[in-house]
């Protein structure tokens, strides 16, 4: 085999997989809380309140995402690594909080039932994942306008740095004693988050941040999985800010959902102009990368 066709054959299985990924996000979508209810989890229906809304944006939004990538990686499009990042670091972090944040002594339910089904989301969300970050620079990373580089770093180390204070508050208020009603409903999953962000997200967006400051190429490539994450991020805890609204949920908080939806857009806008740079800088990065050979060649001779 030879390597052309064994790369093909990677891509292959690699975009089947993507498309798989987002057939799974939608399945658990419909048999859980959002659907058929197939599916109990073991929380309060305060929480489940909210884990309907970030449903809603897993099945209408990250679902048709990753099939989209697949499909768009079997046919060999440079945009397919970059849009999987996405759904695929979403997929790892949501199923693994659904998995992890349970209270499986407290409340009644059957999502253990459906362990299979979650380990596979986060196990293929990790495999595709893996193979976006080796493929996107195989060509040749773009070299993102000034203007937009900045802002990316901006973005991500705001983000890094507000969700720091967030939590570090809450981590605070639950030490000393103050513990909210949120808490005491679940105090699993509330320990869950703060690990995965301080674990991961925020050391993450502070050193992509950074390193998009001194230009780095890999910084460059992990915005490409961040940003498209933040935004399926925040349109989640988006959902549930609307879901808690349509259901009069006692602790629902309008202001909160005013603050989301343009965070979420303006995310969204960011993830989007980044794209369309890898779009067009396509054919910029193949003459960079041609021209680079060709030095080298002369210099040989």
């Amino acid at each position: 085999m030879t390597a052309a066709s064994a790369k093909m054959n990677l891509d292959r299985i690699t975009g089947a997989g993507s498309i798989l990924l987002g057939v799974g996000i939608a399945v658990s979508a419909v048999l859980g809380p959002l659907g058929f209810e197939v599916i109990w989890f073991r929380t309060s229906e305060h929480l489940t309140n909210q884990f309907v809304g970030g449903e809603i944006v897993s099945l209408a939004v990250v679902a048709p995402m990753a099939a989209a990538a697949g499909v768009l990686w079997l046919h060999g499009h440079r945009l397919a690594p970059a849009i999987a990042m996405a759904p695929t670091l979403y997929a790892v972090y949501t199923y693994l909080s659904v998995v992890l944040g349970q209270e499986y002594a407290r409340y009644d339910g059957n999502v253990e039932r459906y362990f299979p089904l979650y380990a596979g989301l986060v196990a293929g969300g990790l495999a595709v994942a893996a193979a976006a970050w080796s493929r996107l620079g195989r060509v040749g990373l773009p070299v993102l306008p000034d203007r937009l580089r900045r802002a990316l770093a901006g973005v991500l180390l705001a983000t890094g740095g507000l969700i720091t204070l967030a939590w570090a508050q809450q981590i605070r208020s639950v030490v000393t004693g103050d513990l909210s009603a949120d808490y005491l409903e679940s105090p699993t999953l509330f320990w869950v988050i703060k690990i995965l962000d301080f674990g991961f997200v925020i050391p993450l967006a502070i050193a992509t941040g950074a390193g998009l400051l001194r230009q780095q190429p890999a910084a460059i490539k992990a915005a490409y999985g961040l940003i498209g994450f933040l935004t399926c991020l925040a349109g989640s805890v988006t959902g549930m800010a609307v879901a808690m609204e349509i259901k009069d949920d006692p602790s629902s908080q309008p202001v909160v959902l005013a603050v989301l939806l343009p965070v979420t857009a303006g995310l969204a806008a960011l993830w989007v102009g980044l794209l369309r740079s890898r779009l067009q800088g396509s054919d910029a990065s193949l003459d960079r990368g041609l021209a680079e050979t060709r030095a080298r060649l002369v210099g040989a001779a």
